[in-house]
């Protein structure tokens, strides 16, 4: 529900742009956009007033962010909670650069492409908040996390497919929209619930690290494979190549991470 919460706000700025891009100009959405990014930690200051429990300070000693580093690399299911979280983005970084470069030809002007990027804003996050709200946890639920962790992966090879055999602006419209939708409403409350099974200090030292540096990290990697080629045509040929063996080292880490999952629960166990 959190989940499906945010999608809406994700909808409405996009919505806005769509609407008024080329009508006020991008400086006046970029101001609105400042303006609310301001609000942020005004809400956080009335949020930990009226609930002082959530900012209490750890009693535990300071450790410094090697630490997390540390740990993340001697706990193979904390590796691959990190493939989980990052594996997509490079995926979706290559086809990211596909479709703007591809809406930049098609469309010309900065205005019209905010409003081309607007409306996949809105499609993306509708999908999103349509299956938060019904297919997340039916879908975990009936058929379990490692199908869940698996079929995200699988989607998303039919996907990059599907764009190798049509290379054209709307295919990677299409391919964007099932990525960024199922990742929010699917991948990420995945990766919330392997965190389950992991102990307090574990969720203190590595998460961090595998949500900041492993993400930029795998945008990264996504960027320099799209430096690689000079012509659009070379790169979305490779590109999807490149993509597939990513997606099958996936797989077998989703299929690992969603059994030891499952072994660690039944168990009652945790990562220490």
């Amino acid at each position: 529900m959190i989940i499906g919460g945010a999608q809406i706000g994700s909808m409405a700025g996009p919505f806005l742009v769509n609407r008024t891009a080329t009508l006020w100009g991008l400086p006046v959405l970029f101001g609105i956009a400042a303006i609310s990014i301001f609000l942020v930690p005004i809400l956080i200051f009335f949020f930990v007033k009226k609930y002082p429990y959530v900012h209490e300070k750890s009693s535990k000693k300071p450790t410094g962010p090697i630490e997390g580093l540390k740990l993340l690399f001697s706990k193979p299911y904390l590796m691959g909670i990190l493939g989980i979280a990052t594996l997509y983005e490079i995926i979706g970084t290559i086809l990211d650069y596909q479709m703007k470069f591809l809406a930049d030809e098609a469309y010309g002007s900065a205005e019209k492409v905010a409003e081309f990027l607007s409306f996949f804003g809105i499609a993306a996050n509708g999908l999103a908040l349509v299956f938060a709200l019904i297919g997340t946890s039916f879908f975990i639920r009936r058929f379990g996390l490692t199908f869940c962790l698996v079929m995200f992966p699988a989607t998303v090879a039919c996907v990059v497919i599907y764009v190798m055999a049509f290379p054209m602006l709307w295919a990677l419209f299409i391919a964007m929209v099932a990525i960024k939708g199922l990742s929010y409403a699917l991948n990420n409350p995945c990766k919330e619930i392997m965190y389950i099974p992991t102990s307090k200090d574990v969720k203190f030292k590595a998460k961090g690290w595998i949500d900041g540096f492993g993400g930029r990290s795998a945008k990264a990697t996504g960027s320099s494979v799209n430096a690689m080629f000079t012509s659009m045509t070379s790169l979305m040929f490779y590109g999807s190549i490149v993509s597939l063996g990513v997606i099958g080292v996936w797989i077998l880490v989703a299929l690992y991470v969603g059994r030891t999952n499952k072994t660690l629960v039944e168990s009652g166990n945790t990562i220490q």
